[in-house]
């Protein structure tokens, strides 16, 4: 996934270009093959950074990350954030993880789990092909991610 992301930074210099990802459901069959069963959501990469920003469906309120771990890059951390309200703050932000995930890069996928979800979430790590241009909404506040 790390070296899917850093070719699709070197192959777009255009700052404001997103790329959008498909997240879903699906069940594993006996040869352990994912198949898809539900669109719950979509990702966003935005070009040049390796963060992406993950809407699901059912908690449309709330803004998730996906971030790489700094030491494997076979594995994820799923987070949300808070704003820091103290004025004689340091920091922006409060970092929350609430899942994490694994690549699973032969089927093509990030499979997360949700600290309180008792199903994974998958997410394509190809970005959709229609998807990749400078039309795409910017997801809200994209760049204070980093």
């Amino acid at each position: 996934m790390e070296k899917q992301m850093n070719s699709i930074a070197q192959n777009n210099n255009d700052s404001n270009q997103y790329f959008r990802f498909q997240v879903f459901q699906g069940n594993k069959d006996l040869s352990g093959k994912v198949k898809k069963t539900k669109s719950v959501g979509m990702a966003y990469l935005k070009a040049g950074q390796n963060i992406l920003s993950l809407r699901l469906w059912t908690f449309s309120w709330e803004r998730y990350f996906i971030l790489p771990h700094r030491t494997d890059s076979s594995k994820y951390l799923v987070m949300t954030r808070e704003p820091n309200r103290s004025p004689k703050a340091k920091t922006k932000y409060f970092w929350n993880i609430v899942g994490n995930g694994t690549v699973d890069s032969i089927q093509g996928f990030i499979t997360l789990d949700f600290d309180l979800l008792s199903k994974p979430i998958y997410v394509n790590i190809q970005p959709e092909p229609s998807a990749h241009t400078a039309d795409l909404p910017e997801p809200e506040s994209f760049e204070e991610a980093a």
